[in-house]
């Protein structure tokens, strides 16, 4: 679908978000831009945003070596290296810290839409795992008879 928004053949699709345009931006496609729909139905916001973090689990059998992972993640370099993985730009929370956000360069910045990340954050709600996914096919089935 990049591929396709990129040379003309569609001029828009609603599935993706940041993860999905920064590609394109960074390789200077500014006009792709993913976007939080004004419309909010859903208590009032209208995207959807996951966080992901990176932890150690009490497990039964832990792992001595999580805890060193965890250390060698938080380097600035490295959280740089998580933020720009090959296919797809993110920010990172790690961001907040001015030694890991001085490695993004304006046009990296702009990749991930750091202008507008505060106001799409606020018109998104937070992903939350299904609670109950007979249920969920149950709603879904009755809304697409609707």
């Amino acid at each position: 679908m990049n591929t396709a928004l990129i040379n003309g053949e569609i001029d828009a699709y609603f599935t993706g978000g940041t993860y999905t345009a920064s590609p394109a931006r960074l390789d200077g496609l500014s006009n792709v831009r993913g976007i939080t729909p004004k419309s909010r139905p859903v208590d009032g916001k209208g995207g959807v945003v996951w966080i992901e973090l990176t932890s150690a689990v009490a497990n039964p059998d832990p792992t001595p070596l999580a805890e060193d992972f965890l250390e060698f993640v938080q380097q600035p370099e490295i959280c740089k290296a998580v933020g720009f993985a090959e296919g797809t730009y993110n920010p990172v929370s790690q961001m907040g810290d001015p030694e890991v956000f001085k490695l993004w360069d304006k046009d990296e910045l702009d990749a991930i839409q750091w202008d507008s990340l505060p106001e799409e954050m606020a018109g998104s709600v937070e992903y939350s795992v299904v609670a109950d996914y007979a249920k969920l096919l149950e709603i879904y089935t009755a809304a697409k008879r609707g």
